[in-house]
């Protein structure tokens, strides 16, 4: 459910200016699919990255990055990721600066993924908040997040998932998280969604609703930790104590309620920290 950029199929290029910054296109995997990685690092007080279109970045305030729509996609083949590390002590805010909509591209059935890594130092602490994400008819999306924490870590990570525009019923979505705090994982899970599949719309799945969403609080001090469950109007949610240090709390509802669950449950902004 990770998003990374919004936008019609059209051009992919950007260019930034600043000492800290590196930019490199991504490269053509075949199929007019793109494969990227972009990176970003913040330690000993300095931020520093490289965007790598169509993932790009920009500073927009103090310890706060956008991810920036530029370029068309994720489309059917596209293959990106984000790398994050963050040193001892360091905070960071991590956002998107619009909704991302993933399309299927030129081949159908051909799968778009997005990789998010993030390694934290000792008393470090990563507050990431993509903007939703909707997933086309026909399209195929499996985003991932995983998180690396040395111990005294904290990390946040809210995320929103739609079943397809307006008048859809949406694509294939496996969504895959990943935690570990000093070396021992404690959570490794893999939500599968399909608009299109009537098992997975059915009352073991979403029960016909079309948005999905997920906070996950990881490491010291994690608040709003204990198990609990319930039904706000057009939500049902639940959140689970993990293995270790965190919870992780899903939901599944209409799309504006599912919102408003997420920005209870994943604390107000400023970040939380």
């Amino acid at each position: 459910m990770t998003p990374v950029v919004g936008g019609p199929a059209a051009g992919r290029s950007a260019a930034e200016s600043s000492p800290a910054v590196d930019t490199t296109a991504g490269s053509a995997v075949g199929g007019g699919a793109v494969e990227a990685t972009a990176r970003l690092r913040l330690v000993d007080g300095r931020l520093t990255w490289a965007s790598a279109p169509p993932i790009v970045l920009r500073r927009t305030g103090h310890r706060r990055v956008h991810l920036v729509a530029v370029g068309g996609g994720p489309l059917g083949g596209d293959r990106l990721r984000l790398e994050v590390e963050l040193g001892p002590g360091e905070r960071l805010s991590l956002h998107s600066a619009a909704a991302t909509v993933v399309q299927p591209g030129r081949d159908p059935g051909r799968t778009a993924s997005m990789a998010v890594t993030a390694s934290l130092a000792t008393g470090s602490a990563l507050d990431w908040r993509p903007e939703p994400t909707v997933v086309c008819d026909a399209a195929a999306w499996e985003p991932s997040v995983r998180l690396d924490l040395a111990d005294g870590a904290r990390a946040r990570v809210v995320e929103q998932l739609v079943l397809g525009r307006s008048g859809q019923v949406g694509g294939r979505c496996a969504s895959t998280m990943r935690a570990a705090v000093g070396g021992t994982p404690i959570l490794a899970t893999t939500t599968v969604l399909d608009g299109a599949d009537a098992a997975l719309i059915g009352l073991g799945g979403t029960g016909g609703a079309r948005s999905v969403g997920s906070v996950l609080v990881v490491g010291t001090d994690s608040d709003r930790c204990d198990e609990d469950a319930g039904e706000d109007g057009e939500v049902t949610w639940a959140r689970s104590p993990l293995a270790g240090p965190g919870a992780l709390t899903t939901a599944v509802g209409s799309t504006r309620a599912v919102a408003a669950l997420l920005a209870r449950e994943g604390g107000a902004q400023p970040p939380w920290w």
